[in-house]
C-alpha cells in the first residue's frame, strides 16, 4: 500500500516537474519571439542602422569623395545590407590602394582602412620613367625624372599601370629590390651612383669609387655584393686602380676583375 502511494506521488511530482518546464520553454520562445520581432522592427522600420557616414584613414593619393564613389557604398542603406567584401574587391581595383579593412562600426557608421602603395622607384626606359613601388607594382609613367632612386634597363621591358614590372630575361626581380635595399641600408645612397638591370639575368650597380659591379641575380646577391667591396677595399688598401674597374660575377665560379 505505502509503495503505491509513493508511486503515486513521484508521478505527481513528475508531472508538476515537467509542467514547470514546459512553462519555462514556452516563456523563453515567447521572450526570444519578442527580442526577435523587436530587432527587426528596429532594423527595417527605424533609420536606426541606416548609414549615416563613413570614416577614411590611410588615404592621401584620393579624396575621401572618390573613395566613397568607388567602394559602391550607399549613404542611407541599411549598414548589414553593404558587402564588405565586395567594397574591398572594389576598392583594390585602384592602382594606389594595396590592401583595405572594411569594418562596421554599429549602428550606423563603415570604418575604411587604407594601406597605400607608394612611390619607390621610377625605371628608365625608352626616354620615359616607370613609376614603381617596392613591390615593382606600375603606379604610372612620366616623361619627367622624379625625385626616386633610378633604375635603367638596358632590357626589354613590358609592363601595365596596376600590375607587376617585368624584365625581359630575369628570373626574380625581387632580387634587383632586395640587392638597391641591401646596397642603400648597408652602404649609404651615396655610396652607389647608378643602378641597371641587365642582360642575361644579371643586375650592375657603380659604386662612388667609379667601380662597376655586375652580380648574377641566380645567385646570392648579398653574398656578391660583400665579396665585391671587399675587393674594392683591398685594392684601395694596396693603392690599386678601381675608378674604371668591373668586377664580374657572371663570368664563372669566381668574380673577375677586369680593368677598363
Amino acid at each position: 500500500m505505502d509503495e503505491r502511494n509513493n508511486k503515486r506521488r513521484l508521478r505527481k511530482k513528475k508531472k508538476r516537474k515537467n509542467k514547470k518546464l514546459l512553462v519555462s520553454v514556452a516563456a523563453f520562445f515567447t521572450a526570444a519571439l519578442v527580442v526577435v520581432f523587436c530587432i527587426y522592427y528596429v532594423y527595417y522600420d527605424t533609420p536606426y542602422f541606416e548609414l549615416a557616414n563613413v570614416d577614411i584613414d590611410g588615404n592621401s593619393t584620393y579624396s575621401n569623395e572618390y573613395i566613397i564613389e568607388k567602394s559602391g557604398i550607399e549613404i542611407g542603406k541599411k549598414i548589414l545590407d553593404i558587402d564588405r567584401s565586395k567594397v574591398k574587391e572594389n576598392l583594390e581595383k585602384e592602382v594606389y590602394i594595396e590592401s583595405v579593412r572594411v569594418v562596421y562600426q554599429l549602428p550606423n557608421k563603415i570604418f575604411l582602412d587604407i594601406t597605400e602603395r607608394v612611390d619607390k622607384y621610377q625605371v628608365f626606359s625608352n626616354r620615359e620613367y616607370i613609376i614603381i613601388d617596392k613591390n615593382g607594382i606600375v603606379l604610372r609613367k612620366s616623361t619627367d625624372k622624379l625625385g626616386l632612386l633610378t633604375i635603367e634597363s638596358y632590357t626589354d621591358i613590358v609592363y601595365n599601370v596596376g600590375d607587376s614590372i617585368q624584365f625581359a630575361g630575369v628570373e626574380s626581380k625581387q632580387k634587383i629590390f632586395d640587392a638597391i635595399e641591401y646596397l642603400n641600408n648597408e652602404y649609404g645612397s651615396d655610396a652607389i651612383k647608378s643602378y641597371i638591370v641587365d642582360l642575361r639575368n644579371s643586375f650592375l650597380f657603380k659604386t662612388q669609387y667609379g667601380t662597376e659591379v655586375r652580380i648574377d641575380l641566380s645567385e646570392d646577391v648579398k653574398y656578391q655584393i660583400v665579396f665585391a667591396m671587399k675587393i674594392i677595399n683591398e685594392r684601395l688598401n694596396n693603392n690599386l686602380t678601381v675608378a674604371t674597374g668591373l668586377i664580374d660575377f657572371t663570368k664563372g665560379d669566381s668574380p673577375v676583375y677586369i680593368e677598363d
